[in-house]
């Protein structure tokens, strides 16, 4: 009826999953509940209590439920039984990674171009709070007129277009696609230009056409040296018309 399970193991999927205690044994009370339910063709639920698995079945009869002890020392497979705790505690871990990283999307990142492959499309090292992660950007994600420019080796200013899981045989990762061509890119590199005062200033980026130009309402004065910076940056130029609120009469 149970099973020790020693803190080295546990401690170990911590380490290598980044996960907390709690959630690793989550993670292995499902994997053998679930197993076990198969396995015996019942509602099976294990729970983890003093270092030890401790399973019960749940039956319906005339009397209502009944639990049944489940013992565990007679099951064999454990390397298999291991080999899917492993790929569960990956898959919380991937979708731990996606839930807070998800919180980037739309935001701007720089990052370094790794590679530009047969098809023109970019791998990016980005920078998610001190990780580095590979995004994806897309051969039509980038402007006409930095196709043939960009290189390995540039640091560039992207957006962050969006953060999903893809499964690779049948284990979740976590996928980052970012772009150059969004209005967005245009809206968040000019706050990140303008420093603390970025946040107090409402821009809105209109019309963007890509490698030509850009048009920008603002509520405030730009200085002329933050237009230029982000028009170097993006190869664009930058329009920016300053709308004054009107007083309600």
């Amino acid at each position: 009826m149970k099973h020790d399970i020693s803190e080295r193991i546990i401690q170990n999927l911590v380490d290598k999953h980044n996960l907390t205690r709690g959630q690793i044994i989550v993670e292995i009370e499902k994997t053998f509940s679930a197993m076990l339910s198969t396995w015996h063709r019942k509602n099976v639920v294990v729970i983890f209590s003093e270092r030890q698995l401790t399973a019960q079945a749940y039956v319906k009869n005339a009397d209502g439920l009944k639990q049944i002890p489940v013992e565990l020392s007679v099951i064999r497979g454990w390397n298999t039984i291991k080999r899917i705790i492993i790929q569960n505690c990956e898959k919380a871990s991937c979708l731990q990674k996606i839930k807070k990283y998800k919180e980037k999307e739309h935001q701007l990142v720089w990052g370094e171009i790794l590679k530009k492959n047969n098809n023109g499309h970019l791998a990016v090292e980005i920078d998610f709070e001190g990780s580095p992660v590979i995004a994806t950007c897309l051969i039509n994600h980038i402007g006409v007129h930095e196709r043939n420019v960009v290189r390995a080796g540039d640091v560039k200013a992207f957006h962050v277009r969006r953060v999903e899981a893809v499964f690779f045989k049948r284990v979740p990762r976590f996928k980052v696609m970012v772009d150059r061509v969004s209005k967005t890119l245009v809206e968040i590199l000019l706050k990140e230009k303008l420093g603390d005062i970025g946040g107090l200033i409402n821009l809105k980026c209109k019309k963007r056409y890509v490698g030509h130009k850009s048009f920008v309402v603002s509520n405030h004065y730009l200085p002329g040296k933050i237009i230029k910076e982000v028009k170097n940056e993006l190869k664009e130029h930058i329009q920016v018309t300053v709308q004054e609120k009107k007083n309600r009469k």
